[in-house]
This record gives C-alpha cells, structure tokens and sequence, in this order.
C-alpha cells in the first residue's frame, strides 16, 4: 500500500524485506557496470557510416540517423540483393521501442501541474499528431523512394527532393539541435544519477560537472566504438526500464487516491505539457526504416504506425495514474518539478524508491545510448562529405565526430545542472514539432505533383497538409517568440 504521509510504508516482512530488495537493486546495478566493462572488452570495433569504404551501417532503433539518410552503399546493396518483407508485428515495436524512453520520466514533473484529465487529453492530442504526422512522413518517403532508385528515403532525401538544397540544410539543422537538446537533457539528469550514486555507495560527495563528465565519457566511448557494443547495453538497460516500469504500475495502480485525479488545471498545459507529449511519442524519424522493412508496402506500414503508436500511449495512460493519483500536487511545497517523481518513490516505502531509481537509471541511459550515437554519426557523415583528405583513419574521424557532436551538449549539461525539464520543453516544441511536423507537409505538398496518390495515405488532400502546418506553425511561432523575448529583453 501506498503511503501518502511523511512516514513511508512498511511492507512485510518489513525491514528485511526492505534490506533484501535494496541490496538486490545494488547488485542489479554492480551487474549492469561489470556488463558494460565487459561488452567494451571483447566487442569488436565497428564504424559506422563509412561511406567511402563500403562498409554497412548499423545504427540503434532509438533517433537512428539511418532513417535521416541512409547511405548510397546501404541502398545499392538493397537493390542488389531480393527483398525480404518483414512483420508488422515487428515494425510496430520497432516504432513504440523509438517512442518510449526517457520522455517517459519528464512526464509526471511537466503534466503534474495540469492534473489528471488535461493531461491524458493533452496525450491524446499528441499522440494524434505523432500519427497523421507519421503517416505524412510516410507518403513522403514513398514517393521519394519511387523516384530516386538510387538516393535514399530519409528525411534528408526528402526534404532535398522537394525542398531542395534549402530544405536539406533546415532539415539537417533541426535534426542536430533536436539531438542537441535531448543529449543536454539527458546527460543532466544523467549526472545528477552518478552524483546521487556515488553518494550512495561510498559517501563521498562529488560535483555535478564531475558526475556529467563521466555520464558523457561513459556513453560517448560506446558511442565511438560503434553500435554492437552499445546495442547489447541498450538491451540491458531496456529490460531494466520495463521491469520497473511493470512493477511502479502494479504497485501503483491498486493504491489510487480517486480524490488526487479530480483536479484540474487547462491553464497548465501549454508550453510544457505538449511539448514533452510530442517529444515523448516522436518516433516519426523511424517511419522510413519500417517501410522499407515492410518491403515498401505503404499499407502495412501505416497499420504498423497506428500499432506502434498506441503501445506509447498505453503506457503513458498507466504511467499518469500512477504518478497523479499517488503524489499530491503542491505547488507550493514543491519546488523542482522533478520532485514529484521522487517524492512517489518517498511515499511508497524503499521497494518502490529503488524500483523508481532503477527506472530513471534505465529511461536516462538508453535513451542517451541512441541519441549519442545518432549524433555522432551525424557528424562523421558531414566530416566524410566534407573532408577530401584519405590519409584520416575511420576511427580518427569518428574521434572528431564525437567531439563536435558530444562537447557543446556535455558544456550546457554543466554549466545547467538542472536543464533536463527546459531542454526537453525547447526540444519537443521547436525541434520536434519543425522537424516532424511543418517539413513533412510541406514537402508532399510538392512532392504529390510528381506521381500518382501512395495508396492508403492520409485523407482530406491539400486541405489536410495545411492543417498540419498551421497546427505546427501555432504551436511552435509563440515559442520562439517567448525565446527570443528573453535573449533580446
């Protein structure tokens, strides 16, 4: 049972039980270090994004930069070779798996405020905007991949293609600070985990830029080391996130306060509550990948979507009840947002602290796995295009790469220690809505003048796409005011 007053819970056979659970969560995590150890030992090197040396590429499911832009030599070799359709069952947890993660955390802090009602119907609205905005992405991609054999389909191809040169630079620019933001996001939180488990194990005390700097050391040499070493603690860290998920929701959901979800606040829900609702369900960068999985098959592919969209929203339906139904909501008691989630583990006694430290732990770093190594070969692509020098060896320019890309994030990370809540809020609205929203539309605007309709795409005509982008436009123009506002005045 949950306990809401100052006193946690006892659970029997109490103390041992708490003890027992404890150290169990400390091995759990001793475990997870000594894999991570081992998988850099003996994992062998693989660089991806090698263009110039024909070598595959092999990027996470997580914010891939595949699906940006595969590579000419990934396509050709799809050419070559025949096609194997895969499941829809697989593609749509391909695309939940992309969704879930650490937006996740930031979920019950940014929509705590709101109460329980406007919040799940903010999630509603942006779960519905992930999916006519994936199945804009999706014709997009089709008719790219219908008249460019020998390009890709990614949201680089189709923005150049319909955009043009233009079009690609604003794209590109979007994709780096969206990863930009996320990877600061992350890797504050992330620091204060190390902070908080040093302190934990040893007693001693260690500063933020310290805890962050080995949080970023530790993600951006998997990073480096390419996608099979991260892959399998990606893996580990996914297992730790939905086992403590399932065991907050069973604990949670029984001990529900129907007094605590009756509050409500619309007022709250605008900035932050849409903008982490859209970053949290934005997996419309996979959308190439699955249809080209699917064998190009538009019509799978949009029930994949549909499927993959809603296991999110699901999960974020449960999570919210959880959360708003056992943590009391004062605005005045409550100082940092992010206290309401540990003020739920505080209240539930040390089983559910533990299972709520483990879920942060995990959401933090398998989220940061695949942003980090998006990035970086994001950046490794622009050096290989760039750079006319052969003499540079792969590892050499992926050392670059992860220093452009991972060193202006890690400096914000510790310059603003707490800028997990405001660089997801900025992510979600500016980059997330930009880039998933306005440039999908516009570009099939363009792009229907070039071929017949992509069967099963999304009804209503143009009519449609200008709704998506005056919805965007809406959502997004307040935003860069109020930001501009405060860098100028």
């Amino acid at each position: 049972m949950i306990n809401r007053s100052t006193q946690p819970l006892s659970i029997a056979p109490m103390k041992s039980c708490a003890d027992t659970s404890k150290m169990l969560v400390r091995v759990i995590v001793i475990i997870l270090c000594w894999m991570a150890c081992s998988v850099a030992s003996f994992a062998p090197i693989r660089i991806p994004f090698q263009r110039r040396s024909g070598q595959d590429v092999n990027i996470p499911n997580t914010l891939n930069f595949r699906a940006i832009r595969p590579s000419r030599n990934e396509k050709q070799l799809q050419m070559t070779e025949e096609k194997e359709e895969g499941s829809v069952v697989g593609a749509a947890l391909l695309f939940a798996g992309t969704a879930v993660g650490a937006g996740m955390l930031a979920l019950p802090a940014e929509t705590a405020p709101a109460g329980l009602v406007p919040s799940e119907t903010i999630l509603l609205l942006c779960w519905a905007f992930t999916y006519v905005t994936s199945l804009v992405t999706l014709e997009a991609s089709w008719f790219v991949g219908q008249t460019d054999e020998a390009g890709g389909s990614g949201f680089l191809s189709i923005t150049k293609k319909a955009l043009g040169p233009v079009g690609e630079g604003v794209c590109a620019l979007l994709f780096w600070f969206l990863l930009s933001a996320i990877i600061v996001a992350y890797t504050s939180e992330g620091g204060e985990l190390v902070v908080q488990a040093v302190l934990d194990f040893s007693k001693a005390q260690i500063s933020p830029v310290v805890g962050c700097t080995a949080f970023m050391a530790f993600f951006g040499s998997l990073a480096v080391s390419g996608t099979q070493r991260l892959d399998l603690m990606n893996r580990v860290l996914v297992a730790g996130f939905l086992g403590a998920f399932l065991g907050l929701a069973g604990i949670g959901l029984p001990e529900i306060d129907l007094g605590l979800l009756s509050r409500a606040d619309w007022g709250a829900v605008y900035p932050t509550c849409i903008s982490v609702g859209i970053l949290s369900f934005g997996a419309q960068n996979v959308v190439p990948t699955l249809l080209q999985y699917l064998g190009g098959d538009p019509i799978r592919t949009r029930r994949a979507v549909l499927v993959g969209s809603l296991i999110p929203l699901v999960m974020y339906t449960i999570w919210e009840a959880v959360f708003l139904g056992n943590v009391p909501w004062d605005a005045d008691a409550i100082g940092n947002k992010m206290e309401v989630v540990t003020a739920f583990g505080d209240t539930g006694g040390p089983i559910v602290k533990d299972m709520v430290e483990v879920f942060s732990a995990c959401a933090i770093g398998s989220s940061m796995a695949g942003a980090s190594v998006s990035l970086v070969d994001f950046f490794q692509d622009a050096i290989s295009t760039l750079e006319k020098d052969e003499a540079a060896t792969g590892l050499t320019k992926r050392l670059l790469a992860a220093a452009l890309a991972l060193g202006p994030p890690l400096g914000l990370a510790c310059a603003f220690p707490n800028a997990f809540l405001s660089a997801l809020e900025n992510a979600g609205l500016i980059g997330g809505v930009s880039l998933y929203g306005l440039l999908p539309a516009l570009s099939v605007i363009n792009l229907r003048e070039y071929g017949e309709a992509m069967p099963g795409r999304l009804s209503g005509g143009t009519i449609t796409l200008y709704a998506i982008i005056s919805i965007s436009a809406a959502l997004v123009l307040p935003e860069l005011v109020r930001l501009a506002g405060g860098i100028f005045w």
